[in-house]
C-alpha cells in the first residue's frame, strides 16, 4: 500500500467518528496488515483513560517499555495475553513452545500486524459500565460495523465484547457454525471467518497461557476444517 493510499484509508477510518474525545482505532500498520495473513482484529470495550486527543494505532506501534523490558507501563495486564496469542497465531506456537516479550522484544511487533477497536470511541475507566458501552454501540453501530466492514478481516476476536452486537452484524458473515462446549471460549465459524467470544484478555476466570491456548486451538483447527 502507498503512503498516499494508506493515509486516505486512515482518514475514512477516522471520520466515521466525531468528537472532541474520540481516541481513534482501527488498523495499526496499513502496510503490514494488508501483507498479514490472516487478517486478524481485537475488539475491545473501551480505552481505559482519563486523556483524549491520541490514537489506539500509536499506542499499539509503541508498545515496547524503552526502560525495561516487556510492555510499556500500564499495558501489560490487558495486552500481554494480545500479544501472545497474536503471535502465536502467526507462528504456529503455543503459549509454552514461544518466547517471550522479556527475553526478546521483536515479539510484541506483531501488534503491527493487525487491527484493534474498541466499541466505545470515548475514555473510559478502569471498570467498564456495560449499560454505557452498550448504549455506545446503539448509537453508533452505523459507523463501527462501517468501520469493521472497512478492515475486513479474517479472524474476530471478541475480548469481552461479542454481546454488543447485535444480529445486523452477525448476519453479514453468513451462515456461521456454532460451538459454544467450552464457556471459557464460543466459536462461530465459516469458510471465510472465524469469530471468537472470549473473555476479556485480564480476566480473572483463566489464566492468560490458558487464554492464548484456547484460542490458538480454535484458530489451528478452522485452518485444518477449511484448508481444502
Amino acid at each position: 500500500m502507498t503512503l498516499e493510499k494508506f493515509k486516505l484509508a486512515e482518514e475514512a477510518n477516522d471520520q466515521l467518528f466525531e468528537g472532541d474525545k474520540v481516541i481513534y482505532d482501527g488498523i495499526v500498520d496499513f502496510v503490514q496488515y494488508s501483507q498479514s495473513s490472516p487478517k486478524i482484529l481485537w475488539i475491545l470495550k473501551e480505552a481505559n483513560s482519563e486523556e483524549h486527543g491520541w490514537t489506539m494505532r500509536d499506542a499499539l506501534k509503541n508498545l515496547k517499555n524503552i526502560n525495561k523490558v516487556g510492555l510499556t507501563d500500564g499495558w501489560a495486564n490487558t495486552f500481554t495475553s494480545i500479544v501472545y496469542t497474536t503471535n502465536g497465531i502467526f507462528t504456529g506456537e503455543d503459549w509454552d513452545s514461544m518466547g517471550n516479550f522479556y527475553e526478546d522484544q521483536s515479539i510484541i511487533n506483531v501488534m503491527e500486524k493487525v487491527a484493534y477497536i474498541n466499541v466505545k470511541k470515548i475514555p473510559g475507566g478502569s471498570l467498564a459500565d456495560w449499560n454505557l458501552i452498550k448504549r455506545y454501540y446503539s448509537e453508533n453501530k452505523i459507523a463501527l460495523h462501517e468501520q469493521i466492514k472497512m478492515i475486513n478481516p479474517e479472524v474476530i476476536i471478541f475480548g469481552g465484547t461479542y454481546n454488543f452486537f447485535d444480529d445486523d452484524f452477525f448476519n453479514s458473515f453468513g451462515e456461521l457454525e456454532e460451538n459454544v462446549e467450552n464457556n471459557s471460549l464460543h466459536i462461530y465459524q465459516n469458510k471465510n471467518h472465524l469469530l471468537l467470544n472470549a473473555y476479556h484478555p485480564n480476566n480473572r476466570v483463566i489464566k492468560h497461557s490458558t487464554y492464548c491456548n484456547l484460542i490458538l486451538h480454535a484458530f489451528k483447527n478452522w485452518q485444518l476444517k477449511y484448508s481444502n
